[in-house]
């Protein structure tokens, strides 16, 4: 009796910490990264990283950072990650275990602009109002530099990566970019990308060549993508989501696009290609009341070449703005392009300006007669756009089209400029069809509810089981990383341990006191030989002890 007394004081002194942990953030993480890095160092997804300040890549250095790695950005340091050029990053997680920077504050306090954000620096060739092959990036403190002459420079890979909470003001609207692309070139990798509650654009292009496939941009305070001084690169399967009390007073777009800060044709042009995006804008309904500071969902303007193809733009105030005679006069002479999209309720459809417009161009008649123009986002036949606009539980199934929606065929990709083997040509028009499986796993619409100071755990639902469960690993085989979810009823200390086909235990993956609660565990493996595995999971509370075993498959 007393041994079981002592063992309830102890498992109660337990909870109180780990309830004090969820209000006190700074028990969230185990190690550091800050300052210079001018080597190769790579981190361990073990560990859990606060970033402090500004974390300079120098030339010569790489950031690895394994798949299921999580770092928090510092708030009063404002930290960033700034890739210079010549510098590389290799953020390459998965879909079961993506890389997360996410806020270093408690839940229930995270906003957007808790920190910086990423900034790439590439040599890829930009433009400048002064003619200059260089420039300064905005933000950073000391000044950095991008671009330069080699377009298919590389700055390295992020795939599979969630970069929440970022966008950090570093004074009166000068903010950073969830992710900042200056001068980066062709053979740099971004694909998998979420950027969720930024403080300023989501993505940002200055300049450069670099390609980008299967994005997310989620409730960001000003644009989603904004392209300028010269980008040229390739942009495919986009979803962004509005929340539509949050804009910025610079006004909000999904898609804004000039040549650069000045009304000059500088060269290189900013021409990027974009396509199969699924903008689900701020107004359900025309009637419905959204932040005044909502525009439109593209801005072209400032002698921009921008293209953009087969996407869906719903839920606008206005459709489009065609702003400055550079603009109309490319897009009547078919250097620009704006067809086969899908505008859905975009209420007050489609300008140009200034009046009268270059080269005749007519910014109704132009859109109208290349694009599939419908009068209300229902027209669309979107599965649930907008069903959980008021809580954020969105699924990826929700911006599927349903049976018998315009979005599932239209597409073309006849035209110069995606006419070329980097698009995946669809017959659907947007981000998805009904089998879409992309934006499956990897992405997380309520980061505001994961609590990340589980090291090598990611609870994955606020429900409370009613019993103890351990799921079959997925995939299995595996090579080297695989998932595993499981069950915690009530709170005890839970153990979850690999053994090889003799009974030796090989791993110890968990070891701790958990709340009830469903988990997920990304489990890497690259350090044992191919060959039959066991897990098993043990839960010791007060009141009882659960246990089960599962095989696995290791095959290397």
């Amino acid at each position: 009796m007393k041994g079981r007394t002592m063992y309830k004081q102890f498992l109660l002194a337990i909870t109180a910490v780990l309830l004090m942990w969820s209000s006190v953030f700074s028990a969230a993480w185990t190690d550091t990264l800050q300052g210079n890095i001018t080597t190769t160092v790579t981190l361990q997804n073990t560990k859990r990283y606060l970033m402090l300040g500004t974390i300079f890549v120098k030339p010569g250095g790489d950031l690895v950072i394994p798949a299921g790695t999580v770092l928090f950005g510092d708030k009063p340091s404002k930290a960033a990650i700034v890739v210079e050029r010549g510098g590389l990053i290799h953020a390459n997680g998965s879909a079961g275990a993506p890389v997360i920077f996410t806020s270093s504050q408690n839940i229930g306090n995270k906003s957007a602009g808790d920190w910086g954000g990423i900034i790439l620096l590439g040599k890829a060739r930009i433009n400048t109002a002064s003619g200059a092959d260089t420039a300064v990036i905005e933000g950073i403190t000391p000044a950095v530099y991008f671009g330069g002459q080699n377009d298919a420079d590389n700055s390295g890979v992020m795939r599979y990566c969630r970069i929440e909470y970022s966008g950090i003001a570093l004074s009166p609207n000068n903010e950073i970019n969830g992710l900042t692309m200056g001068g980066v070139g062709s053979g740099t990798v971004i694909e998998y990308i979420q950027v969720s509650w930024n403080g300023d654009d989501s993505f940002e292009w200055f300049g450069g060549t670099v390609n980008c496939k299967y994005l997310v941009s989620y409730i960001p305070v000003d644009d989603e993508l904004d392209t300028d001084f010269g980008f040229r690169g390739k942009i495919q399967f986009v979803l962004a989501v509005r929340k539509p009390s949050v804009a910025d007073i610079s006004g909000s777009t999904c898609m804004e696009s000039d040549n650069n800060n000045g009304p000059n044709y500088n060269s290189p042009r900013t021409q990027p290609h974009i396509s199969n995006v699924t903008s689900i804008g701020p107004k359900q309904y025309d009637t419905s009341v959204v932040n005044p500071n909502f525009t439109r969902g593209a801005h072209i303007r400032r002698n921009t070449l921008a293209s953009f193809y087969n996407s869906v733009i719903m839920g606008w105030p206005q459709g489009i703005l065609y702003d400055g005679t550079g603009v109309h006069c490319a897009i009547q002479n078919d250097s620009s392009r704006v067809k086969a999209n899908i505008f859905a309720g975009c209420y007050t459809g489609f300008s140009a300006v200034p009046t009268p417009t270059g080269c005749g161009f007519d910014a109704t008649a132009y859109t109208t007669a290349n694009n599939t123009i419908l009068p209300t986002t229902v027209a669309a036949m979107l599965s649930n756009p907008y069903g959980n606009v008021s809580t954020g539980s969105y699924s990826t199934g929700n911006f599927y089209p349903s049976a018998g929606s315009p979005a599932l065929s239209g597409a073309n990709f006849t035209y110069p400029g995606i006419n070329d083997p980097w698009f995946t040509v669809t017959t659907y028009r947007g981000a998805f069809d009904q089998n879409s499986t992309w934006a499956n796993g990897w992405t997380n619409f309520r980061p505001d509810s994961v609590d990340y100071s589980i090291i090598g755990i990611e609870p994955i639902s606020n429900i409370v089981p009613k019993q103890y469960s351990l799921q079959q690993n997925y995939p299995n085989p595996f090579n080297p990383t695989t998932n595993i979810k499981f069950d915690v009823a009530q709170t005890g200390f839970a153990k979850l341990a690999v053994f090889d086909v003799l009974g030796r235990e090989v791993t110890t993956i968990v070891s701790e006191i958990l709340r009830s609660g469903q988990y997920q565990v990304s489990y890497n493996a690259s350090n044992l030989p191919s060959g039959v595995y066991f897990y098993r999971l043990t839960v010791t509370n007060e009141s009882t002890t659960w246990s089960a075993t599962k095989k696995l498959m290791l095959v290397k």
